[in-house]
């Protein structure tokens, strides 16, 4: 048999599968990842765990499935976008902690783009690459002894995973840096420098299913091509396979919408981005593929906090407290930001009409719909049309898919498969070794369609946003 790895790199854990050609999960395992927040907006994540944690889950998979590691045909990887790794060129070893996405620590220097009217985001990764140059040490000594590396966790893995033979990313996540110049296909000099870096510093860009390399034999058994990198949303929309016109929503650690502009860079509206979805080679190969996407800064991440202030037992159990709800509460799920369109680091969550006969699920239950609110604003703002395919952990939730298309007014088609962003590694690094994974069908799930009038859809979609628009003006 011969079968794809596909490796999923979030931000609060990894996700490592095998599947074979006709497309079927053979395994799949996880591990939660740490995050630290040593001050006020940090967001730091160990380079090394990250390393360890993805090789682990790797082995543990192949040996899951049963197979040989010359069963493997290949290895891709999906992951977090714009996170900033540092890391030593002779040694491979990390100088500092990740800055993560979601850090908020360059908000003022974003601030000051901003004001001059570059619609520039504290999530993009230029500023942490100043920050980082300007701030660490051991980033400063490499970068004096030509001895640095900076790049996205992709280019991390995939140099980790060939021994540091290889220094790649693709045009999914370097589009995401905001070094990179969708028109040229590579790093834009000017934009590098301004930000006090120099191109010599980052990844070289390539296809999204170049071969890099190989593992080496000890790692897993066998030399198995590392074939495919690509940013999470962008795997997850090819899993979908969309085209022009389609958009998908994943609800995971965050929630990301993104609507396919084909090969042509879309103009994208105030709070939303136009970013590269992919660039293929090979016989099959076509011009680079864009989408717009708008951002919705904690999806998954609320329902966590929810469980972590004990106003859910576990993730598990989300469906049967939210539907105990009698009057939900206002939530505005702004606990790390407000995302597309507002695009405000510093907003943070509102919980409100809140009385005495508030209960748990009623706040639960209010989450879901602050979630689904957002999605519904960034919906209408892409023009999506009258239907939008839902993936990621959060897409379990049938009171969930139901408040989305309730408050987007759109049909709901759940994916088949809900790791859609390891299913889409797993077969854009089949594609790069002449392999196949399958797209899964299952005529057995059904669409969902709005539930409520347009009358009630309005009203809670007004309240939310009178409420958001408080956490958006607050100091």
């Amino acid at each position: 048999m011969t079968a794809v790895a596909g490796l999923d790199v979030g931000t609060t854990s990894i996700r490592a599968g095998v599947f074979d050609e006709a497309g079927r999960r053979i395994s799949m395992t996880q591990r939660r990842l740490g995050i630290q927040h040593p001050f006020d907006g940090a967001v730091e994540q160990d380079p090394s765990e990250i390393r360890d944690v993805a090789v682990d889950l790797l082995r543990e998979a192949l040996k899951q499935s049963g197979l040989r590691s010359g069963d493997l045909a290949a290895i891709g990887i999906a992951n977090q976008r714009s996170t900033v790794v540092a890391w030593d060129a002779v040694t491979g070893q990390p100088l500092c902690p990740a800055v993560g996405w979601q850090d908020t620590r360059t908000a003022d220097r974003v601030a000051e783009f901003r004001a001059n009217g570059i619609p520039l985001t504290t999530t993009a990764s230029c500023s942490k690459v100043e920050w980082l140059l300007a701030n660490e040490e051991s980033v400063m000594e490499a970068r004096r002894s030509s001895r640095l590396r900076l790049g996205t966790i992709d280019a991390w893995l995939t140099s980790a995973l060939t021994s540091d033979d290889a220094f790649q990313t693709d045009p999914s996540n370097a589009g995401a840096t905001g070094f990179y110049d969708a028109q040229s296909g590579d790093w834009s000099e000017f934009v590098v420098e301004m930000f006090g870096a120099e191109v010599g510093l980052l990844p070289e860009v390539v296809a999204t299913n170049a071969v890099a390399g190989t593992t080496p034999v000890d790692l897993l058994g066998s030399a198995v091509p590392v074939a495919a990198r690509a940013g999470d949303q962008q795997a997850s929309c090819y899993a979908h396979g969309i085209s022009q016109g389609e958009a998908k929503l994943t609800l995971g650690t965050s929630g990301m919408l993104d609507a396919s502009t084909g090969a042509v860079i879309g103009d994208a509206p105030d709070g939303t981005y136009a970013l590269p979805l992919w660039r293929l080679d090979g016989e099959d190969s076509e011009p680079d593929q864009f989408c717009i996407e708008g951002s919705i800064n904690t999806a998954g991440a609320v329902v966590e906090w929810l469980v972590s202030v004990g106003l859910l037992q576990d993730v598990e159990s989300l469906d049967g407290i939210a539907g105990q709800a009698r009057n939900p509460a206002v939530f505005v799920p702004a606990m790390a930001g407000l995302g597309s369109p507002r695009l405000d680091p510093m907003a943070r969550a509102l919980i409100g009409a809140v009385g005495l006969d508030t209960t748990a699920p009623d706040i639960v239950a209010g989450a879901l719909r602050g979630i689904a609110a957002r999605a519904a604003q960034i919906a209408d703002l892409l023009d999506v049309g009258d239907e939008m395919l839902v993936d990621g952990g959060l897409s379990r939730s049938t009171i969930m898919l139901q408040t989305v298309a309730d408050l987007t007014g759109r049909t709901v088609r759940p994916s088949t498969d809900v790791e859609t962003t390891l299913r889409g590694a797993a077969m854009l690094a089949a594609d790069a070794v002449g392999s196949r994974v399958a797209a899964p069908v299952d005529d057995s799930i059904e669409p969902i369609d709005p539930s409520i009038s347009e009358d009630e859809r309005r009203e809670i979609r007004d309240r939310h946003e009178t409420f958001e628009a408080v956490t958006h003006s607050s100091p």
